[in-house]
């Protein structure tokens, strides 16, 4: 997840290091999370695209972006977001999903992948539906970089998603184990100085 100025200044410096992006569309999911976790508006504007860096097959890098020029954004939500990385995760796309084997999949996640589910979402814009996974406290303890994993799938399963029982307080253990386990305030700043975040480009 980005904090860029505007969104296309980070289109701009996505273009500028030769990173083809897609058309942006409007999150559900994150955006849902965010507001959850900030208590920001429901009308709060997170918009999604997804970059090709490297020549050749390679997985796409999915991109969340949060304008700090949107009236919802405050320095601290983009400041927490950083240290704790709640939405760095790993995404797997199943293009033509059944719900047995998406109900497969996921019982395997939970099970001998040591995660905890924790929802789902459809996004109509693109007509796909996401269901998301934390790792278990144990896991999250240890695990820092990319912690939670997502599967998208095409079309509407949301029905499907739906009826997987979240564990609740499985799911509070995970975070609190997460938000322990947090990257410090001063090797944030040493990353964001050797790779920049995109910034709007003063007008002269």
């Amino acid at each position: 997840m980005l904090f860029p100025e505007t969104v296309e200044s980070a289109l701009d410096y996505f273009g500028e290091n030769g990173w083809a992006a897609s058309t942006t569309i409007p999150s559900v999911l994150v955006k849902r999370r965010l507001v959850e976790r900030h208590w920001l508006p429901e009308d709060v504007d997170i918009r999604v695209t997804r970059l090709r860096v490297t020549a050749g097959p390679s997985p796409d890098v999915e991109v969340f972006l949060f304008p700090r020029s949107s009236p919802a954004y405050k320095e601290d939500v983009g400041e927490k977001e950083r240290v704790h990385g709640f939405e760095n995760h790993v995404g797997l796309f199943m293009e033509r999903a059944e719900e047995s084997t998406l109900a497969r999949l996921a019982d395997r996640l939970e099970t001998s992948g040591r995660m905890v589910y924790e929802g789902s979402a459809h996004n109509p814009h693109e007509n796909t539906t996401m269901l998301y996974f934390a790792p278990s406290a144990p896991v999250a303890r240890v695990r820092r970089r990319f912690p939670r994993w997502e599967l998208q799938c095409g079309g509407d399963l949301s029905a499907s998603a739906a009826r997987r029982p979240v564990r609740t307080q499985a799911l509070s253990r995970a975070y609190a184990a997460l938000k322990a386990n947090h990257v410090p305030v001063d090797v944030i700043m040493t990353r964001a100085a050797r790779r920049p975040v995109p910034v709007a480009v003063p007008e002269s």
